[in-house]
């Protein structure tokens, strides 16, 4: 009787998201991902009891890399908010796959964009730093930010589909445009109440 390989869960999570990168997460199953391990299925299910169990995980790492990203582009201060919408339309243009399970599920299905906004880790810094960047009330800058966040997610998800032909420059420009639409139609709105 062979030994039995000893596969971590390191080394199975890490295969998963592999698999999930290259193929997508609908395409993650104990076969293929055996074949990526180069063992049996057994070695799998001793680790996780179920693939839903271990694709519950792999959705909590793709989670994790998109936060840290995002954070990242928080943090650095370069271009203000215009760089957490870059960073979103670039996650969905380098990690296509990635960008398609955590935004383009059925994840929000039946839900108002009001409700998704503030949903995410880091949206209420987000809000708030709107907030105090434009004057605008947290209601107006969490308008603002559903506003600005269904652009950004329309060139997104046209990246992601690999249907877009925008460049830098184009994205900013339509961003910015953006931007300053909803800002100055909700600052006009606040100024008469």
């Amino acid at each position: 009787m062979p030994p039995k390989i000893k596969v971590t869960e390191e080394e199975i999570v890490g295969a998963a998201l592999r698999i999930v990168r290259e193929k997508g997460f609908e395409n993650l199953n104990a076969r293929d991902l055996a074949k990526e391990l180069g063992c049996s299925v057994h070695p799998i299910f001793r680790v996780f009891n179920s693939m839903e169990g271990l694709k519950s995980e792999v959705y909590k790492i793709v989670e994790q890399i998109y936060n840290k990203q995002m954070q990242s582009a928080l943090e650095s201060g370069k271009e203000g908010f215009l760089s957490v919408g870059l960073t979103y339309i670039n996650f969905a243009r380098n990690e296509k796959n990635l960008f398609k399970l955590l935004f383009m599920s059925d994840a929000f299905r039946e839900q108002s964009i009001m409700d998704i906004v503030g949903a995410t880790e880091g949206d209420d810094e987000v809000i708030a730093m709107l907030s105090q960047m434009t004057g605008l009330s947290t209601l107006g800058a969490r308008e603002l930010y559903a506003g600005n966040w269904l652009t950004t997610h329309g060139i997104a998800s046209m990246f992601a589909t690999n249907s877009c032909k925008l460049n830098d420059e184009e994205i900013r420009r339509f961003l910015g445009n953006c931007f300053n639409g909803i800002l100055m139609k909700l600052k006009m709105e606040e100024e008469t109440k």
